[in-house]
């Protein structure tokens, strides 16, 4: 799943929360990243969720394409090893 804006915010929260539904049911998810520059808090745990469900349901989460920002907000957070937040 790539997404087509810079920013994530609780503002995005619930249609990303829906679009994630869809693709957690057709299987694994893969988050593209690469186009964000902005991630809060809500969405982060929004993450964390998915991640979760996919660990309970033997599915794969990976979030790609982090740029240097988007992995300081994840670090800032606390939760980059949690996310797996990969360099590519």
């Amino acid at each position: 799943m790539k997404f087509d804006t810079s920013e994530l915010t609780i503002y995005e929260v619930e249609l990303l929360y829906k679009n994630l539904l869809i693709e957690f049911e057709k299987g694994d998810l893969l988050l593209d990243v690469s186009t964000v520059n902005k991630i809060d808090m809500s969405v982060i745990q929004l993450f964390l969720s998915a991640k979760k469900s996919c660990l309970e349901s033997s599915k794969s989460f990976q979030i790609i394409g982090a740029n240097n920002e988007v992995k300081k907000i994840f670090q800032e957070s606390g939760c980059y090893s949690l996310l797996g937040a990969i360099d590519e």
